[in-house]
């Protein structure tokens, strides 16, 4: 078992930089509109070559000098007198979100004076499940999974980039604390939680018991959903307002929240730890919040901020939306400016299939879906080229990572004859709230110009606006496996490969849709922020996707709701670390 220790660290050379005169710049280039003031630079301790470095201001322009990004360069520190309020407290946590919440709410249950800075004007929206493995919802229903497979295969999903094992295991040993205690919550104002395998309910493709599924996916179907006083969950439609029990239940025990009041600077003292935090209210004024025993940073992703998130993952920038908009890298932006380190490079949690016409635009229409009728199974898939992509039996997130490393503008077509109905294995998906697989719906995305259909390949591959040469050696490719039964190119289940030969044929093209970035600020295994040399920054934790260390540069689809799930605990146990708490 762990208990808290304080450890003293060196403090990073990037934590020196400062400069007022690069803030215009780096507002305008990294997209900062939320976070208008920066961060307070730490004092050195002692008279080394990080004292020696030359400022941003120093150099002039600022980034361009320094070799840091416009985000990197802290600007100038807020002064005290520039501060209205000044509020001691135990804990302070920036984000009142799906991460930050269940941190909030334990510190209350303890007892701790807590204070939350949000950059909205509420708590965060909830998401449609969270996360864990072997915690009693579960087990009370014969389900549980092995922690050593679990581990290995997560690191071989993420390429053992950035993520440490003994993060995971860290995870999946306290997931099922952390989901009996959330389950706790939940019961206490009369609502639950239930294994998605109980409910019976499938999200569009997923590979959970979908015949024919490839298991790179189905392994870790883990999610939980809720329960709301009805006892209805999201396989009725429902997706159970869970942030706002949460927040509640964080409030009646005596939190308080600072709505509309985004953090904008931390400060450290001289002997390097942060001790405080300071937020801007809507009417421009700061306050300032000195936290004895911690801050969290849980804020949110980057995904808001383009050429941030560009810069830590390319391939990201053919994805074409984000859920939330307001997450702008602020919390990863704020540890950088005193000196935390930061992950290489950012995955993406995204959704793989969304319809879009030949302007590359949504449809409007209140009869369209997220996802074009038969296009999100697996049917012969192409790039704008035509030729042929991936092995199309690998479900939902899964087939986003080809469309947008492999492919010039991140979309494909999918493309499937008249007889599909005949030709696919019984128990494919026929829909939830993204999809509707059936005949009527094929007609409806016909009109609504997201699915195109011809009477011949020629006509087909013209519409498509495909190499009509390219397109049809890979076709015919792809009859000679149908015909073999066997898919010697990407290995496709044998029950998916269906020839596409009997007229009119169908395609629709399809693009990658962002929710949020997974990556951040490096960390350890007590989910205390690194500095430039890998040691903790005293009085610093952060959480949920503000945080680094745990992904590479691809979102684990194998792992069913792991950013929300591992998020959430992660700030759980930070807060138990700050409150000496023991955990596993």
């Amino acid at each position: 078992m762990m208990k808290k220790s304080e450890n003293s660290t060196a403090l990073s050379r990037r934590s020196f930089l400062t400069g007022a005169a690069v803030l215009g710049a780096g507002a305008a280039m990294a997209g900062l509109a939320g976070c208008s003031s920066g961060g307070d630079a730490a004092k050195p301790t002692s008279d080394d070559a990080a004292a020696k470095e030359p400022t941003a201001e120093a150099a002039g322009d600022g980034s361009a000098s320094s070799g840091l990004q416009p985000w990197e360069v802290a600007p100038e520190p807020i002064s005290d007198d520039q501060i209205v309020e000044t509020i001691d407290c135990d804990i302070a946590v920036c984000g009142a979100g799906i991460a930050g919440l269940p941190g909030v709410a334990l510190a209350a249950e303890q007892g701790a004076n807590v204070h939350v800075l949000e950059k909205a004007g509420t708590y965060s929206t909830a998401r449609l499940c969270t996360c864990g493995f072997n915690a009693k919802c579960q087990t009370d229903n014969g389900i549980t999974y092995d922690r050593d497979k679990f581990i290995t295969d997560v690191w071989k999903i993420t390429n053992g980039s950035q993520g440490r094992m003994s993060s995971y295991g860290k995870w999946f040993d306290n997931s099922a604390p952390y989901i009996d205690w959330l389950q706790g919550v939940c019961q206490s104002v009369g609502c639950d939680i239930v294994p998605q395998q109980v409910t019976g309910f499938k999200v569009t493709n997923d590979g959970v018991g979908q015949v024919g599924a490839n298991e790179f996916w189905a392994t870790y179907a883990a999610m939980i959903y809720f329960v709301d006083k009805d006892g209805k969950t999201l396989a009725d439609g429902v997706n159970v307002d869970w942030t706002g029990i949460l927040a509640d239940y964080a409030t009646d025990k005596g939190v308080t929240i600072h709505y509309n009041t985004p953090a904008v600077q931390l400060v450290r003292d001289e002997s390097g730890r942060v001790t405080s935090v300071i937020g801007e209210n809507e009417v421009g004024e700061y306050i300032k919040i000195n936290a004895s025993k911690g801050i969290l940073l849980a804020c949110g992703d980057m995904g808001g901020n383009r050429e941030m998130m560009g810069y830590y993952n390319t391939s990201l920038l053919k994805t074409r939306s984000v859920a939330e908009t307001k997450n702008t890298g602020d919390g990863q932006m704020m540890g950088m400016w005193i000196g935390a380190d930061m992950d290489d490079f950012a995955a993406g949690d995204l959704f793989p299939f969304v319809a879009v016409d030949a302007n590359g635009e949504r449809p409007t229409s209140p009869d369209s879906k997220s996802y074009a009728a038969v296009a999100n199974l697996p049917v012969f898939m192409v790039d704008n080229t035509g030729r042929r992509l991936m092995p199309e039996d690998l479900p939902f997130q899964a087939c986003s990572v080809p469309k947008i490393t492999a492919t010039s503008d991140g979309s494909a077509w999918s493309v499937w004859d008249s007889a599909w109905q005949e030709k696919f294995p019984e128990g494919y998906p026929e829909g939830d709230y993204l999809s509707e697989n059936s005949p009527e719906q094929i007609e409806i995305d016909v009109k609504n110009g997201v699915t195109v259909r011809a009477d011949t390949i020629e006509e087909l591959a013209e519409k498509m606006g495909v190499d009509p040469e390219i397109f049809t050696e890979q076709l015919d490719r792809y009859h000679g496996f149908c015909e073999s039964g066997k898919d010697l190119d990407f290995y496709k289940n044998p029950l998916w490969l269906t020839t596409i030969d009997t007229p009119p044929f169908y395609a629709s093209r399809h693009v990658v849709s962002i929710t949020s970035t997974r990556g951040g600020l490096r960390n350890d295994e007590r989910c205390r922020v690194l500095d430039k040399e890998g040691m903790p920054i005293p009085g610093l934790y952060v959480a949920g996707n503000t945080a680094g260390s745990f992904y590479g540069n691809v979102y684990p689809p194998n792992v069913m709701g792991s950013g929300i799930g591992h998020g959430q605990c992660f700030a759980w146990l930070a807060v138990k670390d700050m409150l000496g708490m023991e955990y596993i």
